[in-house]
């Protein structure tokens, strides 16, 4: 087995590996992309979340792969036979492709821990929803800020609700409703279930 299969070998575990990561990552930056495009992202980030160490762990395996192929494995012949002779130029941009998927790989690995930088604030209330009467919720299941975003579209958009904060942090969103027309409480958790998290009213 000639070097070259090796590398590209390598190259083909490399590139899995990045399709792993980037599945392993979608809890959160798939929600963003969705919701930059107008479109629902509901169950998105728990679909994905459930199926992340998984992800993670083929994403070690098949990286671990692509070095073992590309930088270990010894060229093999048979015997009496010529081993073909490798390609200096070739090798070296086999090696630095390789290196190039390993950072977007860790890139996509650590997104969740990053992802505040592109979701933007959550936490933030509307000015003229401050002085309406609000309902205090604790949140269960968001993985990153990309779910807090999430949230508080979904929240944002059930009838009687005038503004929506959601603290990633805390595990808590506040919403501030209509007095004239409040939506009922179990309308909140509904949309915040079907959204792919659980709540509880907050006692506090």
């Amino acid at each position: 087995m000639g070097t070259n299969t090796n590398e590209r070998r390598g190259l083909f575990a490399a590139a899995g590996s990045l399709i792993a990561a980037m599945l392993a990552s979608a809890c959160c930056w798939l929600p963003l992309t969705l919701i930059a495009f107008g479109a629902s992202a509901a169950g998105v980030s728990a679909t994905f979340e459930r199926f992340r160490p998984l992800m993670l762990g083929v994403t070690t395996v098949l990286l671990g792969a692509g070095f073992y192929f590309v930088y270990l494995r010894k060229e093999q012949c048979a015997p009496g036979a010529a081993c073909p002779v490798p390609n200096p130029r070739l090798r070296k941009m086999n090696r630095v492709m390789l290196w190039m998927a390993t950072v977007s790989v860790v890139a996509f690995a650590f997104f969740p821990k990053y992802a505040w930088l592109f979701a933007g604030d959550a936490s933030s209330m509307p000015a003229a929803a401050r002085s309406s009467p609000e309902v205090s919720l604790e949140i269960e299941g968001m993985t990153c800020e990309a779910c807090a975003v999430h949230l508080q579209q979904e929240l944002s958009a059930v009838p009687g609700v005038v503004g929506a904060s959601v603290q990633y942090d805390e595990a808590r969103a506040t919403v501030a409703v209509d007095p004239a027309a409040p939506p009922k409480t179990a309308a909140l958790l509904e949309v915040i279930d079907a959204a792919g998290y659980s709540a509880r009213v907050s006692q506090q």
